[in-house]
């Protein structure tokens, strides 16, 4: 099966398209666009879905409309991270109880949160089907966003790389930890041989120095190009915080708690840096979506 890709919804013939209001403009953004950013790791544990919250909140503050999509199916703490409290979530809709527009719940900075369930079977495994409708539903739910994070499920899963795969860029987050580059360099080689199209970002997170993180990420590009033929460039380092520990015990992004902390100011320059350039230096504003942008 070719992989599925997030697409808008088909538009009946004869029929007028509903007229839109322009979006706002974000930083740099040249021309209307949804972007899709998927949000990945090879192993767990190396703070991805905080990166994912409080990147979202930071852009947000920017002015950006952001969507998240918590696609960390059965392990799912966006929420959490977010500080909300959602009613009902994708296992409603998977299960059809509820459209997917219904739980969508909104969180700091006007982010707005697919939530996801934990600890159910259907939730760990959603097959094709399924996984191909509920892209063709975030496909239209996003129209009026300028921006969708995935936050991804740890690892190289089926699941996982069908998610990776269906945005049109990646951040892959690791920490300094041999264990956890090593995983990262596995799930590149997964991906690549499942038809990886964009050029990863690597962000290096927990680090204890620039060099640190610059020596993380040269090994990490080192081998994907020499053995992968994957060009891949280092987006920035979060370095270690106490800080980030505390926002998480309080429930809120460390760019809400403590926005003057360096990991606080290493997250926000980040988001501005994603929000400002594509990944590979060309301004953002190209289709996130296959087929017409909307």
């Amino acid at each position: 099966m070719s992989h599925l890709k997030l697409v808008p919804p088909k538009r009946s013939r004869g029929t007028k398209s509903p007229v839109r209001k322009p979006k706002r403009v974000v930083i740099g953004l040249p021309r209307p666009a949804v972007r899709t950013l998927a949000v990945v790791s090879g192993k767990g544990g190396v703070g991805k879905s905080n990166v994912v919250a409080n990147l979202a909140v930071a852009m947000g503050e920017m002015g950006a409309s952001v969507l998240v999509l918590d696609a960390d199916l059965g392990q799912a703490n966006q929420d959490v991270l977010l500080g909300v409290h959602p009613r009902v979530d994708l296992l409603s809709v998977l299960r059809g109880e509820c459209a997917l527009e219904d739980i969508v719940i909104e969180g700091p900075a006007g982010v707005k949160l697919v939530p996801a369930g934990s600890g159910d079977p259907l939730l760990a495994d959603v097959d094709d089907v399924r996984r191909e409708r509920l892209f063709r539903e975030i496909g239209a739910l996003a129209a009026e966003s300028d921006i969708v994070l995935i936050d991804n499920a740890s690892g190289a899963s089926r699941q996982a790389a069908g998610f990776a795969l269906a945005a049109r860029e990646m951040v892959v987050v690791t920490t300094p930890e041999p264990t956890a580059y090593a995983d990262s360099y596995g799930l590149i080689k997964v991906l690549a041989r499942q038809g990886l199209s964009t050029q990863p970002g690597v962000l290096v997170n927990l680090s204890t120095s620039v060099e640190d993180a610059e020596e993380v990420a040269h090994r990490l590009a080192s081998v994907c190009r020499r053995f992968l033929r994957v060009q891949v460039h280092m987006l920035g380092h979060v370095p270690v915080d106490p800080a980030l520990t505390q926002a998480v015990r309080r429930q809120e992004p460390v760019v809400v708690s403590y926005p003057n902390s360096p990991s606080a100011r290493a997250l926000t320059t980040l988001a501005e840096r994603l929000l400002s350039h594509a990944p590979d230096g060309s301004p953002l504003g190209y289709p996130a979506w296959e087929g017409e942008c909307a």
